[in-house]
């Protein structure tokens, strides 16, 4: 079981500024952010204040948005989703081709070039967000996990 804290706005501020920095945009709709002691971050709506969470057995709670590391916010597939959905230009979008996301969900690193700059990119195929994943040294990096793996039809 883990613990979840409620982020304060100063937490929250931190994380906003990183995600417009990578993506040039925020949430649109106010969330309360939870975060996990392993860093990663949930989004629930903001009445989960009146609820003292010490007093209940939970697994998660909201929407796995991100994980937090010091220096980037990695969105997971829901996080980048919900990005996309609430803002119309989103930076950093890489759109993929019907063969690169065949490779993308057999879990091969993509070999594209989007420039020098290391960063986190979202990927989509035509209106759908794949995920963020890092693009490093001309490849991007493959971060979907395993139990999303397989077969695509596409």
């Amino acid at each position: 079981m883990q613990k979840l804290n409620i982020l304060n706005t100063r937490d929250v501020k931190k994380i906003r500024d990183i995600v417009i920095k990578e993506f040039g945009c925020f949430l649109q709709k106010e969330y309360a952010f939870l975060q996990s002691d392993k860093n990663k971050v949930f989004i629930v709506n903001k009445d989960v204040s009146r609820i003292d969470l010490d007093k209940l057995r939970l697994d998660r709670l909201g929407l796995y948005f991100a994980e937090v590391k010091p220096d980037h916010v990695r969105l997971s597939k829901e996080g980048a989703a919900l990005l996309v959905q609430e803002n119309e230009d989103v930076k950093n979008t890489v759109i993929l081709e019907e063969k690169e996301v065949k490779a993308y969900f057999a879990g091969v690193d993509l070999p594209k070039d989007l420039g020098e700059e290391n960063r986190l990119v979202i990927l989509m195929f035509k209106d759908n967000v794949l995920g963020c994943a890092q693009y490093k040294d001309k490849k991007i990096l493959n971060f979907l996990p395993k139990i999303h793996r397989g077969e695509v039809i596409v």
